[in-house]
């Protein structure tokens, strides 16, 4: 059995679950693997707190993957090959140290595409956005009123849909992560862990 520590950045611990849910499952059908070989695999979800304290532990022949993209885990990755980069989305290896990445929300412009990429790894994906016009759209309407009020109401305006979009952004990236570790357990996990 291959044992799999994930190590995750404090915000992206939820995907690490959701990696070491993936795994447990018993998802393999008559002459069909799904992921890796049901059994084959134990995997343990660590914040980067924990693998820090316990660094000095930790063997070389333990295989680690790293979600998430903060300065640790550009470090780490700064050498590794990498096998899969699409719609912000990175992931790659050397050895038996993986990192897995969202480098960059994916744009407006993108989305669409990038929903249906994801329907093809999970299919309840809900999209955010239907169309960027429609976001356009709304930002408009709430920049329109009268030119008197404009003045007062824009900075109010450009606040609020500023908030809107950070907010959007974090679904966004959080359905970019979720994309990212169910394709690496489905195309991946099983040739990084060399079974």
């Amino acid at each position: 059995m291959k044992k799999l520590i994930i190590i995750c950045e404090e915000h992206c611990r939820v995907f690490g679950d959701y990696l070491s849910q993936l795994i447990s499952m018993d998802d393999d059908m008559d002459n069909c693997t799904v992921g890796t070989k049901d059994g084959e695999v134990a995997a343990q979800v660590w914040l980067e707190k924990e693998y820090l304290s316990n660094a000095s532990h930790v063997s070389s022949d333990q295989y680690l993957l790293f979600i998430g993209h903060d300065k640790l885990i550009k470090e780490k990755s700064s050498h590794m090959r990498v096998v899969f980069s699409q719609f912000g989305m990175k992931y790659g290896w050397l050895g038996k140290q993986a990192v897995l990445c969202v480098e960059k929300v994916v744009s407006a412009d993108m989305y669409g595409d990038f929903i249906s990429f994801a329907r093809g790894y999970q299919a309840d994906v809900d999209a955010l956005i239907e169309k960027k016009s429609a976001v356009k759209l709304l930002s408009e309407k709430a920049l329109v009123p009268a030119k008197a009020a404009l003045a007062v109401i824009q900075p109010v305006a450009e606040a609020a849909l500023a908030v809107r979009q950070l907010t959007l952004n974090k679904k966004i990236e959080a359905q970019q992560y979720s994309c990212g570790v169910t394709k690496f357990y489905i195309d991946s996990l099983s040739e990084f862990l060399g079974i």
